[in-house]
C-alpha cells in the first residue's frame, strides 16, 4: 500500500514537475513565441476593438498578476490600406490570472516605449482609426454585448482605443503622435517624451499628463478626470494657453460633458506656426465660450472671441452655436476695424487711395449655408449696407500646402431667398490676407428694386437687368474678368454694358462699352408716372480703352435731332502722361438740350414730393442754390488740380452749329495743361450776333490759387441792353469790350469778390431817342435850338469807359461819352462790397473843356440806394500847365481836357 502511495506521489510529482516545464516553456521559451504571440494578438484585438498584430518576441513572467512583455507591435488602419494606425517597440502589461481563469481579462499597467500613432484622413474622406460606433464584425459585437452583461468586466463600451485606456493606468515613453488631415490640410507631427495615463484615488480618478513639442512648439498638457465630479485641462502649445474646466452630464440627463472652454493664443504669429499656417499677422488673441457635449452634438454658448493685432487692427465675434459639428443654429455678430482705434486711414482723394476700413455683420446659419444680415462695409471714402446677404455655404475650409488658410467651394446669394439678385461661386485661397480669390456668378434684378416706392405696374414696365460676372486676382490684384449686363422684359428702355478690368484699382486692362436707349422719352417719363416731355428718341453711348498708362475713351449723347460726341486719348511719353480730348458736335438745337433737361428734372422728382410749397411774401422769389456739404462724394476721387500739374492736356471744343435759338451759331475753344500752366481759350462764341472771345489762365506751380481771366467781346447791341436792365429807350449802336481780370478761384463768389485787373467799354455810331445829354451839356437855350431836339434822337459819336478793378472796388479816371456836340466825362469809383459809390460827370461841348458845364452832377451814397444832386450853376476846369488851345487834329471820346495844347 505504502508502495503504490509513493508511486502515485511520484507520478504526481512527476506530472507537476512536467506540467510546471511544460509551461514555463510554453511561457518563456522561444519555441512558443509564436503561439503566445497568436494568444496575446487575439486578446488585445478583442479589447481594442480592432486588429493588432505582434512581430516581435513575447515573453511572460508568471505569477498571480503575470508581467507580459510584447515586442514590435502593430495595428493596422481598417480603412487606409498600407497604413498602420499604431506601431510600438515594446509592450509591457500586467495580466491577472485569477481572472483569467474566470474568463475575464483584466489588464493594467501598461508599459509602451517607442509608440508612433498615425491618425490620417485621406482626401476621400476615410480615416486610418476606427470610429468610435464601428465595430469589426458581429462576433465580436455578440463578445462586446455579452462583456457588458458581466458586472466586474472592466470593458464597458467596445469604443476603440481611446475607451481601452480610460480604465487603465498606462505609462508611454518616446511617442510620435503624427495627425494629418488631407482634407482640411493639417497636419500636427506631435514628439512626446512620455504619455502618462494614471488610474488615481483607486480608480476614482484619471490623470493625464505629457511633456513634449508639436510641430516644434513646446507641447505639454494636465488633465484630471474624477469618475462623477468636475474635471480639468490643462494645454500649452508654445504661448498657447488652453484650459477647460467641466462636469460630466449624468446618463438619465442624456450624458456627455459640458464646461467652460478659455483659450489664449499668445503671440498670434506663435500660434500660426503651431498650426502650420504661413505666419502674416502678428498680435493676440482670446477666446472664451461654453460647451455642451451630448448626443453627438457640440453646443457653444457665450462666445466671445477678440484678435488685437500688433498694427492696431482688432477683430472680434460674439454668439452662440446650437450644433458646431453640423454648423447648425449660428447667430454670431463680427466685426472687424482694421486699423488703429481712433486713428481711420485718411478721407481717399483717388480711387488707388480708397481703403477698406471695417467690417460689421450678424452671421446667421440657414441650413447648411450662413446668411449676413446688416452687412456693413465702412471705407475711406463711403459706407455701404448690405441688408441681405446669404445664405453663405463653404465646401471646406483647409490648409493649403502653402500654408495658407483657404474657403473653398464658396456659395454666395444676396437678396430674397427665393429669387435672389446675385447667386456667385467660388474660392478665397487666403483667408487671412483676403487675396487669392475667384468668383464668378449671375445678376438678375428687377426694376422693383429701385422703383419700389412707385408701384408694381412702373416695375413691370421697365423689367429688369441681367448680368453675368467674374472676379479674380490671380495676378496679384483684383481684376473683374467680365460684367455683362442687359436689359430684359420691357420695351421702355434699352440696355446692354460690357466692363472688364485687368486691375480695379488703377483701372489698368480696362473695357468699357456702355449704350442705353430710349425710343421716345415722353414714353419713358410717362412710365415712371412722371410729366411728360417730348424729348424724343435719346440715346447715351460710351467707351473706354486703358491698357498700361495708355487711355481713351468715347462719349456720345443723342437727343432728338442733336448729337454730340466726346474723345479722349491719355499716352505716356518720357514718363509725363499726354492727354488729348475733342468735344464735337455737328448739329446741336438748343431745343433739344432743353428737353433734355426738362426730362433730366422729371426723374429727380423720382421719390420726392409732388407737393410745391409756396413762397412766403417776404422772401425773395429766387434763391441761392446751397447744397449741403456731402462727405464720399465720387468727385472727390479726382484731383483735378494734381491732374493739371502731372499731366500735359489739350482738349478741343468745336461746336460747329448750334439752333434753335436767335443769334447762336457756333462755339469753339481748346484747354491746355502744360507743365501747370493751364490755358481755356480763346473761348469764341457768336450769339445773337454778337461775339465773345475769352481766355482764362492759371499758374498751378507759382500761384495755385489764382485764375486770370480775359478777352473781348463786340456786336451787342446798346438798345437790347437797356432794354434788358429795365430803361425802356430806344437807342441803336453796338458794344465792344475787353477785359483782363485775376481772382481767387475757389468759387465764383470768391472770384468776384477777390478779382483785380482792368476793363472797358465802347461804343460807336449809335444813337438813343433822348436828347437829355445835349441839354446838360449846352444849356436849355441852346438845346432848344439844337437839332437833337427836332429829330427826337441823339446821334452818340463814341463811349469809351475804361475802368480799373481791385478786390470789389471799381475806380475810373475819364468815363466819355460823346455825341456831335457834347462830350461827358465822369470819374470815381464804385465798391460793391462796401455798397458805396461816389461818381462826378460833367458834360460840356464838344472842344471847349475851359468852358463851363452847364449841368454837372454827383450820384453819391450807397450803390444800393444812391443819392443824385445836381450841381445848378455849373463848374469850370483848367490846365494847370496853362494849354488852352485845341489840337486840329482831335480824338473822339478822348477827354477834351487831357488834349490841349
Amino acid at each position: 500500500m505504502a508502495k503504490w502511495i509513493s508511486r502515485i506521489i511520484k507520478w504526481t510529482l512527476g506530472t507537476t514537475t512536467l506540467l510546471l516545464v511544460l509551461g514555463w516553456m510554453f511561457l518563456a521559451a522561444p519555441i512558443f513565441s509564436n503561439f503566445r504571440a497568436g494568444i496575446v494578438e487575439e486578446v488585445l484585438s478583442e479589447q481594442i476593438g480592432q486588429p493588432l498584430y505582434v512581430k516581435g518576441d513575447v515573453s511572460v513572467f508568471p505569477g498571480l498578476i503575470s508581467r507580459i512583455m510584447v515586442a514590435g507591435v502593430t495595428i493596422p488602419s481598417e480603412d487606409v490600406s498600407g497604413t498602420n494606425l499604431a506601431e510600438l517597440n515594446l509592450l509591457e502589461l500586467d495580466l491577472n490570472l485569477v481572472s483569467l481563469l474566470n474568463r475575464q481579462v483584466d489588464l493594467n499597467n501598461l508599459t509602451v516605449d517607442g509608440l508612433q500613432l498615425n491618425l490620417l484622413t485621406q482626401a476621400d474622406g476615410s480615416n486610418s482609426w476606427t470610429p468610435r460606433n464601428k465595430l469589426a464584425d458581429p462576433e465580436i459585437e455578440t463578445k462586446v454585448d455579452a462583456k457588458k452583461s458581466a458586472p466586474d468586466s472592466p470593458v464597458t463600451d467596445n469604443g476603440g482605443i481611446l475607451d481601452f485606456l480610460r480604465h487603465r493606468t498606462v505609462s508611454f515613453t518616446s511617442v510620435g503622435l503624427a495627425v494629418d488631415d488631407q482634407v482640411s490640410g493639417f497636419s500636427f507631427i506631435f514628439d512626446l517624451k512620455n504619455l502618462n495615463l494614471d488610474q488615481l484615488d483607486d480608480g476614482a480618478r484619471l490623470g493625464i499628463t505629457s511633456l513634449g513639442s508639436v510641430n516644434g512648439q513646446a507641447f505639454e498638457i494636465d488633465g484630471s478626470y474624477p469618475t462623477g465630479a468636475p474635471f480639468t485641462t490643462r494645454a500649452k502649445f508654445g504661448e498657447l494657453m488652453l484650459s477647460f474646466d467641466g462636469t460630466a452630464v449624468p446618463p438619465e440627463q442624456g450624458g456627455g460633458f459640458m464646461g467652460s472652454l478659455d483659450l489664449d493664443t499668445g503671440e498670434f504669429g506663435d500660434f500660426l506656426d503651431v498650426i502650420g499656417l504661413e505666419r502674416v499677422l502678428e498680435g493676440s488673441g482670446k477666446l472664451s465660450a461654453d460647451l455642451t457635449s451630448q448626443s453627438g452634438a457640440l453646443n457653444i454658448a457665450n462666445l466671445s472671441v477678440v484678435v488685437d493685432l500688433a498694427e492696431g487692427q482688432q477683430i472680434m465675434a460674439e454668439g452662440a452655436v446650437e450644433n458646431l459639428l453640423t454648423a447648425d443654429g449660428i447667430d454670431v455678430s463680427f466685426s472687424a476695424r482694421f486699423h488703429p482705434e481712433g486713428q481711420p486711414p485718411v478721407p481717399a482723394n483717388e480711387l488707388k487711395d480708397l481703403k477698406l476700413a471695417g467690417i460689421s455683420a450678424n452671421i446667421i446659419s440657414e441650413g447648411q449655408s450662413l446668411k449676413f444680415d446688416k452687412l456693413l462695409l465702412a471705407t475711406n471714402a463711403f459706407d455701404q449696407g448690405l441688408d441681405q446677404v446669404g445664405p453663405v455655404s463653404i465646401g471646406r475650409i483647409r490648409r493649403t500646402p502653402t500654408g495658407q488658410l483657404a474657403l473653398e467651394d464658396i456659395s454666395l446669394r444676396v437678396g430674397p431667398r427665393e429669387q435672389p439678385y446675385i447667386v456667385a461661386k467660388g474660392n478665397i485661397l487666403n483667408l487671412l490676407q483676403l487675396n487669392q480669390l475667384d468668383l464668378a456668378g449671375q445678376l438678375a434684378a428687377p426694376a422693383s428694386l429701385v422703383l419700389k416706392d412707385l408701384g408694381e405696374d412702373v416695375a413691370e414696365s421697365f423689367g429688369g437687368i441681367k448680368a453675368d460676372f467674374a472676379v479674380d486676382d490671380a495676378q496679384g490684384f483684383l481684376s473683374l474678368k467680365k460684367l455683362n449686363a442687359f436689359t430684359v422684359n420691357t420695351d421702355v428702355w434699352a440696355l446692354k454694358a460690357h466692363v472688364a478690368l485687368g486691375n480695379v484699382t488703377d483701372l489698368d486692362g480696362l473695357e468699357f462699352d456702355f449704350d442705353l436707349d430710349i425710343e421716345d422719352g415722353a414714353l419713358f417719363l410717362r412710365a415712371l408716372k412722371l410729366d411728360e416731355v417730348d424729348t424724343g428718341p435719346l440715346e447715351i453711348s460710351a467707351s473706354a480703352r486703358g491698357q498700361g498708362k495708355d487711355f481713351s475713351t468715347t462719349l456720345g449723347l443723342g437727343a432728338g435731332t442733336s448729337r454730340l460726341d466726346a474723345s479722349l486719348e491719355t499716352t505716356v511719353s518720357e514718363g509725363r502722361p499726354k492727354i488729348d480730348g475733342r468735344i464735337f458736335s455737328e448739329q446741336l438745337d438748343i431745343n433739344d438740350l432743353k428737353n433734355a433737361i426738362a426730362g433730366v428734372v422729371q426723374l429727380g422728382r423720382i421719390g420726392g414730393s409732388d407737393e410745391v410749397e409756396e413762397p412766403e411774401t417776404d422772401k425773395p422769389e429766387v434763391q441761392p442754390l446751397v447744397l449741403p456739404k456731402e462727405e464720399g462724394k465720387p468727385t472727390d476721387l479726382v484731383d483735378f488740380e494734381k491732374l493739371f500739374l502731372d499731366s500735359d492736356l489739350t482738349v478741343l471744343i468745336d461746336l460747329k452749329q448750334i439752333s434753335g435759338q436767335k443769334g447762336v451759331s457756333s462755339v469753339s475753344s481748346e484747354l491746355t495743361a502744360q507743365e501747370g500752366q493751364v490755358q481755356l481759350g480763346p473761348l469764341e462764341v457768336t450769339y445773337g450776333g454778337g461775339y465773345f472771345k475769352i481766355e482764362a489762365k492759371m499758374d498751378l506751380l507759382e500761384t495755385p490759387e489764382l485764375v486770370s481771366v480775359s478777352g473781348a467781346t463786340s456786336g451787342w447791341d446798346f438798345g437790347k441792353i437797356l432794354d434788358a436792365v429795365g430803361l425802356s429807350i430806344d437807342a441803336h449802336g453796338k458794344l465792344r469790350g475787353r477785359f483782363d481780370v485775376t481772382g481767387n478761384r475757389n468759387s465764383i463768389e470768391t472770384f468776384i469778390n477777390s478779382m483785380y485787373g482792368s476793363a472797358s467799354i465802347s461804343m460807336s455810331n449809335g444813337n438813343v431817342a433822348t436828347s437829355l445829354l445835349e441839354l446838360a451839356g449846352l444849356g436849355i437855350f441852346p438845346w432848344l435850338f439844337s437839332e437833337e431836339l427836332h429829330q427826337g434822337y441823339t446821334d452818340i459819336t463814341c463811349v469809351v469807359a475804361p475802368v480799373r478793378i481791385n478786390a470789389g472796388n471799381v475806380t475810373f479816371d475819364s468815363v466819355v461819352a460823346e455825341t456831335a456836340s457834347v462830350q461827358l466825362v465822369a470819374r470815381g469809383a464804385v465798391d460793391w462790397r462796401q455798397d458805396t459809390i461816389a461818381l462826378r460827370a460833367e458834360p460840356r461841348r464838344v472842344g471847349r473843356p475851359l468852358a463851363r458845364s452847364a449841368w454837372p452832377f454827383d450820384v453819391t451814397g450807397k450803390l444800393s440806394a444812391p443819392n443824385f444832386k445836381l450841381d445848378v450853376g455849373g463848374t469850370r476846369t483848367k490846365r494847370t500847365d496853362g494849354a488852352d488851345e485845341m489840337p486840329a487834329d482831335r480824338q473822339p471820346c478822348v477827354p477834351d481836357l487831357q488834349q490841349l495844347e
